[in-house]
């Protein structure tokens, strides 16, 4: 009964570690090809997120809603 129980215990911290999430940064380059910038950057209302620093530019809702990430990581938003 013993070793039921401690097998039991085991496959389910197996199960329970190849069940959680992973995330990776995967960053693809291949000589002699480059990234271009992506579409939405050729457009001036588009500024780094410092610019809106105040507090009604803090909320997730507009944040979600106005703001996107470049290839890089930076943040930009407009209004």
């Amino acid at each position: 009964m013993k070793t039921i129980l401690a097998a039991a215990v085991a496959m389910s911290a197996i199960g329970f570690a190849a069940s959680s999430p992973v995330h990776a940064d995967v960053v693809v380059k291949t000589p002699g090809v480059g990234v271009e910038s992506p579409y939405w950057r050729g457009h001036d209302d588009w500024r780094a997120r410092r610019e809106f620093s105040e507090h009604q530019y803090q909320e997730e809702k507009w944040l979600h809603g106005h703001c996107v990430r470049d290839w890089s990581g930076a943040e930009y938003c407009r209004r």
